[in-house]
């Protein structure tokens, strides 16, 4: 519900206020004016039981009761007096002389020179408003109006319209306009709070062009950086396009000199069935050697248009076993072990074939790291509520760190010519990224290289 504005708060405050107040003020007023109206009809009884008692004082004796009467007679009904009676004394034969209405209103009571006591019974002024009250109330009445309507226009020109003023000021400012001012006038102290508004505005307006610059020149910073960084990712990636090509170039070169060679050779005629057939067999080699170069770089280089295998879930247990089947025909069983420590974990994100083929990577590169003989390890467990960890250990020599930065770009390898291509874990890298998840390779402390793959869990 909203509130009412400060205009209407201080009238209904100071209506509120003023009622009170004069209410109290015209009814002490009143009870003032018939409290002095009864002290002045006493007073005129007082004056009349004076003169009442001189004149029965001053009477014969024998013409005091007539003149008591004459003299009642006359005073009753002015200034209130309602009755008249004379007490001669608790001695005296004859009994108390009454006129009028006795017993009802206020007694006043004269002392009479010739002896006993005169009561006068004056009636107490009337409660219903006269002529007088009426005027005193409405004399109230207007002067509170007057006053109510003076202090509500002076507060309203010292507080409520600079207060507007002040809160319209801060209404455009928020919309926007920083050019505005509020006008400084009022009491001193909303003259005060009005001068600080500017001095803030100002601050502000100061701050907005510090800050209009200061973003400039971070666009113009940003737009060079980034620039910057168009460059040094130009650089990066012709520079890798090099290595690639420098790569493709060594690996390829070789087989196709040899190849070329043996054709040159196997063109001899004297040469015999046998040897020729030796120079076709490492020919065959030779190119199957490069078919598996292209393959691998195709696999590298795979744009992701067909499915990586997102959609689909496998059993890192079974692929262990398949992967540790397929290295046992090329490894020496005698010389080679390999211990697996799976825990149950539920299925991960990926196709089965391929994260076999990551595993087979990671074991081959092992193997090879120790020349086929030592120890390699297996684990398999959970790593939190959404990822699963593949963690492959070998007792070799560990990774050299000349390239450990650049372990998994393609044809960067620690293997001597000819025996690797460094397209394994380029390949592992990518499939694993591909799925999601991540893989680290270090050298623990008791020695030998250590890969985990941390890959998550099928929703």
């Amino acid at each position: 519900m909203p509130k009412a504005g400060l205009r209407l708060q201080l009238l209904l405050a100071l209506s509120v206020a003023f009622i009170v107040a004069f209410t109290l003020l015209g009814y002490t007023a009143v009870r003032l004016g018939d409290r002095s109206r009864n002290a002045a009809r006493v007073t005129d009884a007082e004056a009349a039981g004076h003169t009442i008692s001189v004149g029965v004082s001053s009477a014969p004796q024998g013409s005091r009761h007539r003149v008591f009467t004459q003299l009642a007679d006359a005073a009753l009904g002015h200034g209130g007096i309602r009755g008249v009676e004379w007490a001669r004394g608790a001695d005296a034969p004859a009994p108390t002389w009454v006129r009028g209405i006795t017993g009802l209103g206020t007694p006043v009571e004269v002392d009479v020179e010739s002896g006993g006591v005169l009561r006068l019974w004056v009636r107490a002024p009337e409660q219903s408003p006269g002529p007088f009250n009426q005027l005193m109330l409405m004399y109230v009445a207007i002067t509170g109006g007057m006053i109510l309507l003076l202090t509500y226009l002076v507060l309203t020109v010292l507080i409520v319209r600079p207060v507007e003023a002040l809160t319209m000021a801060s209404s455009r400012i928020a919309g926007g306009n920083l050019e505005v001012e509020a006008p400084v006038r009022g009491a001193k102290e909303i003259a005060r709070l009005s001068h600080s508004f500017n001095l803030m505005a100002k601050q502000v307006r100061s701050d907005r062009g510090a800050l209009e610059t200061q973003l400039h020149e971070l666009e113009a910073a940003t737009a060079e950086l980034s620039a910057a960084q168009d460059q040094v990712l130009r650089s990066t990636r012709l520079a890798s396009v090099g290595r690639l090509a420098a790569g493709v170039a060594h690996e390829i070169g070789n087989p196709l000199a040899a190849i070329l060679g043996l054709i040159e050779l196997a063109r001899d005629e004297d040469l015999d069935p046998e040897t020729r057939d030796e120079f076709l067999a490492r020919i065959q080699k030779e190119t199957e050697r490069i078919n598996g170069i292209i393959r691998d770089l195709l696999d590298f280089a795979r744009d992701g248009a067909e499915s990586d295998g997102n959609d689909e879930t496998a059993d890192l247990a079974a692929v262990v076993a398949d992967a540790v089947q397929l290295v046992a025909p090329q490894k020496d069983a005698s010389k080679l072990r390999i211990e697996r420590r799976v825990s149950p974990v539920a299925p991960v994100r990926g196709n089965a074939d391929r994260l076999t083929q990551v595993l087979l990577n990671l074991l081959l590169n092992a193997a090879d790291a120790m020349d086929g003989e030592g120890d390699i390890v297996i684990e398999v467990d959970t790593h939190d509520e959404e990822t699963a960890l593949l963690t492959v250990t070998d007792s070799g020599p560990g990774i050299p760190e000349s390239i450990r930065d650049q372990l998994f770009e393609p044809f960067v390898t620690s293997k001597a010519v000819g025996q690797g291509t460094g397209l394994g874990l380029a390949v592992t890298f990518t499939i694993v990224d591909r799925l999601g998840g991540s893989i680290e390779a270090s050298n623990p402390e008791g020695g030998g290289a250590r890969f985990v793959v941390r890959l998550p869990l099928a929703s």
